[in-house]
């Protein structure tokens, strides 16, 4: 029997940005689904510069298990910048998972701040 899912995902197109809202709450049976959804978001869209806000988002894992996801990139995902939105009690993780994002050669940025975030994906949009 299949659990229901405890998270939502809500997407809209803002100024060139595909932004991606994460509420409600991960486990460990669900977040290979919801990092195949938001993949499968990306590749219908196709955007440059992706915003993915995960503040509201309950549940978080180890540095393992980040280092792992951050390697499993699919392959035939074009590349784009991400700018992830989280908790300022989050930053070690984020820090962590935006270095393992970089040493893997992906353009990840990690954000308290929402409008910061918008700011970085836009001047990459010009370069």
């Amino acid at each position: 029997m299949e659990k229901k899912q405890k998270y939502n995902i809500s997407t809209s197109v803002n100024k060139d940005i595909l932004e991606i809202i994460i509420t409600g709450e991960i486990t460990a049976d669900s977040i290979e689904k919801l990092q195949n959804e938001v993949i499968a978001i990306a590749k219908l869209i196709n955007p440059q510069n992706v915003l993915v806000d995960v503040s509201a988002l309950k549940g978080r894992f180890g540095f393992t298990e980040a280092y792992f996801r951050v390697r499993d990139y699919p392959a035939d995902l074009p590349r784009v910048n991400i700018a992830c939105v989280d908790l300022a009690e989050n930053a070690e993780y984020e820090s962590f998972h935006e270095n393992t994002s970089v040493n893997a050669g992906l353009s990840f940025k990690w954000f308290s701040d929402i409008d910061a975030a918008r700011a970085w994906l836009k001047s990459k949009s010009k370069k």
